[in-house]
């Protein structure tokens, strides 16, 4: 299951960011009543999603486990894409697989293309999806896997704003900012756990 409680950021009597799950009565730092704020609380914005809710997007999570329980930075990553219904798209040792929902409700999401390309989003997929090259055959861990499958359809597509051609490009600049955030994300829910407020150093 993908929920956690929301993570509320505020600042009180400097510019040092406290992180809790209620706002205290008392600031931690200067054991003050929080009469006036010099950051008014806001929560901060969940990172992962549900990816049938993101269409037309390419959508990250870790091959094995979850990103909010055990993954670090060494495990590798397993990348899809979905159709404009939300439905994802894969590719793995089993060849293309469609619509295995249950593994992707809790993944990082990336939208690339604006509203207008839709439908030649839908009919890219749906042509990429009958070439017989992704098959379970052809599947390779390593030189012929999920980031292949993707790279391939986003060359096909042509979108003028996606400048990445390699694995490399497209990991470094959508993929591991997205990853860091996520990272950041858990190590607040994580210094959380047993505690009511968290002042970063």
């Amino acid at each position: 299951m993908c929920v956690v409680n929301n993570l509320i950021c505020f600042q009180h009597c400097c510019t040092t960011y406290i992180f809790c799950k209620t706002v205290p009565e008392k600031c931690p730092i200067c054991d003050n009543f929080l009469t006036t704020l010099l950051l008014e609380p806001f929560v901060i914005p969940y990172p992962l999603v549900n990816a049938k809710d993101y269409p037309c997007s390419i959508v990250v999570r870790p091959s094995v486990g979850s990103f909010l329980d055990d993954y670090n930075v060494n495990n590798d990553l397993h990348i899809g894409i979905t159709n404009s219904s939300g439905m994802v798209i894969e590719y793995d040792e089993c060849g293309l697989v469609r619509d295995d929902g249950d593994k992707w409700k809790c993944c990082a999401s990336i939208r690339l293309i604006p509203e207008s390309w839709v439908t030649f989003w839908d009919e890219n997929l749906n042509k990429m999806c009958n070439d017989v090259i992704w098959n379970a055959n052809n599947y390779d861990n390593a030189e012929f896997n999920c980031f292949n499958f993707v790279i391939s359809f986003l060359k096909e597509l042509k979108y003028s704003d996606i400048q990445f051609m390699n694995k490399v490009d497209m990991c470094k600049e959508f993929i591991l900012p997205r990853i860091q955030n996520i990272l950041k994300y858990v190590s607040l829910c994580n210094y959380l756990k047993d505690k009511e407020v968290y002042v970063q150093d």
